[in-house]
Parts: structure tokens; sequence; C-alpha cells
């Protein structure tokens, strides 16, 4: 992805502490499953260019994906982290229909680079509700 000396900070939370982060930061009062916080972005974006930010993942969220959709919990936390890590990078699959399709190719490269292929996310693809 081009970062080869970049770091980033990866925060596992519950559902009560993901929903005030949501309600916080994003104005909506509920649990999600990922969140990122661009250090790229905004006025003081150029100050660190080696930190991307920060994802923020629901452990009690990536429990009940997997759990409904029949995979691995340790899957889903490798598709959240990669979903998050995306967004941190600038791709945003809320922006249009070409983004998101950029987002779920690389999406798809960077898991299938962990091992995971198949069917084994089409539940997750198949939905466009992703809420970052």
């Amino acid at each position: 992805m081009g970062y080869t000396e970049a770091e980033l900070s990866i925060l596992i939370v519950d559902d009560t502490r993901m929903a005030e982060l949501n309600r916080d930061y994003r104005g909506i009062d509920q649990t999600t499953d990922v969140l990122s916080f661009p250090m790229l972005e905004g006025e003081f974006g150029e100050i660190a260019a080696d930190m991307l930010g920060d994802v923020v993942i629901s452990a009690q969220t990536a429990k009940r994906m997997s759990e409904q959709n029949s995979t691995s919990f340790e899957s889903v936390l490798d598709l959240l982290l990669i979903h998050g890590i995306l967004h941190l990078l600038g791709l945003n699959h809320e922006e249009s229909p070409e983004q998101a399709k950029k987002m779920e190719m690389k999406t798809e490269e960077l898991l299938s680079g962990l091992g995971h292929g198949g069917k084994e996310f089409q539940w997750f693809f198949g939905e466009k509700n992703c809420q970052d």
C-alpha cells in the first residue's frame, strides 16, 4: 500500500465503548463494527506522515458477525482491520460506486494475502451497508 514504515493504533473494545465513540465522533447513537480515525487527513495531516491513525474494532460485534455468518472470529477481525486501514488510507465506499468497487477489490486482495479466499466473505461483500 506504499507505507512500509508506517504506524497505526488498533483498539479492540466492547459494544458499549464503540457506541460511545460512534455517538461522539459520528453522531450515531449505536454500536458499529469498525471505526477509523485517520491522521493523514485534515489541517495537520502532513505533520507525522508515518502515523496512519487509529482503527477501533468492536469485539462483540465481530463475534456476532462471525456467528451469524459461520466465519471464524479471527477471520472477521482480519476483515474489519483491513476495512479500517483502507479507510485510513483514504478509500471510502460511501463516496461513489467506483470507490466502493476499488475498496472491495483491495479488501479481497489483502484478505487473499492473509490466506482467506473463496466465498468466506461473500456475506460481507454482498452487503453494501458497512458502518464505519
